[in-house]
């Protein structure tokens, strides 16, 4: 019987800034998941499949939380003046409200590339029941260096050959306090030297599945026919998917059997914890 699903937007305060949040409940949930969003970059092409994901979660009796991490999204902050230690906060702020808020179900800390980092980073400090990722990034470093590539990659297009700059140019700059734009943030010095901070750990780097200090995670691979869910994958693939798909990743794949199999790990998990 599929569950009756509320969704709740509010703001929680954070500081001096707001936290948007959106929840995705039912009644008497098997477990609560936190949903760690992608790389601000990548947040705007794969939102519609993340709250897919949500509701598919909440009709099947777990209740999800969203977020947007301060200085994105809904959220209030300059990202200009963001770091990643705020956002590792902001995972930190929002599981304690949900323990405190949703019930006393497990805890899943979910995240994906950029919050599949973030989350594991969260995670072993002790927060959380349970770990879900899908495709995390190694190193927090790389969303600023995909930031940077679309800078140079917009910049071949944009700016006469003379007038270009390096990638070592705009470092330069960035050190000596002038930010570079790129999809709509400008990415700042503060933001590159928090990230050399946070690197993967090696016991969720690889897809698979283990329990950690009697906490179950399972780190499932995005592939290619799911990669409107991380549009840098997508980028990444486009090119090889041609010779194994045919063409180019669909635009709107069939999300259900790679959902119903995380699910079903929940289930497990939720099962275990009870047994």
């Amino acid at each position: 019987m599929t569950a009756i699903c509320k969704e709740k937007a509010q703001y929680l305060e954070i500081g001096a800034e707001r936290l948007y949040v959106i929840t995705f409940g039912c009644e008497a949930p098997k477990a609560k998941v936190l949903l760690c969003g992608p790389s601000p970059s990548n947040r705007l092409f794969s939102l519609a499949a993340w709250v897919r994901w949500a509701r598919f979660l909440a009709q099947h009796n777990f209740a999800a939380v969203r977020f947007d991490y301060r200085g994105t999204g809904e959220s209030t902050g300059e990202f200009l003046e963001m770091t990643f230690r705020d956002w590792l906060d902001d995972i930190q702020q929002v599981s304690a409200w949900a323990d405190s808020q949703l019930g006393k179900s497990p805890l899943v800390l979910h995240g994906m590339g950029m919050g599949g980092l973030l989350a594991q980073r969260v995670f072993n400090s002790g927060r959380g029941d349970a770990l879900l990722l899908w495709s995390p990034l190694p190193r927090a470093a790389d969303v600023f260096d995909q930031a940077l590539r679309m800078r140079l990659s917009l910049d071949m297009v944009q700016v006469r050959g003379e007038n270009r700059k390096s990638a070592q140019h705009y470092m330069s700059e960035m050190a000596s306090g002038k930010p570079f734009e790129a999809e709509g943030y400008y990415w700042s010095f503060g933001l590159w030297q928090s990230a050399s901070e946070i690197n993967l750990d090696t016991t969720h780097s690889q897809p698979g599945e283990g329990v950690a200090g009697r906490r179950p995670w399972r780190h499932a691979r995005l592939g290619v026919e799911l990669v409107p869910l991380t549009p840098s994958v997508r980028q990444q693939s486009v090119f090889r998917s041609r010779a194994t798909l045919g063409a180019d990743p669909p635009l709107n794949p069939d999300f259900n059997p790679f959902f119903e199999s995380n699910v079903e790990w929940l289930r497990r998990v939720v099962e275990a914890g009870q047994g």
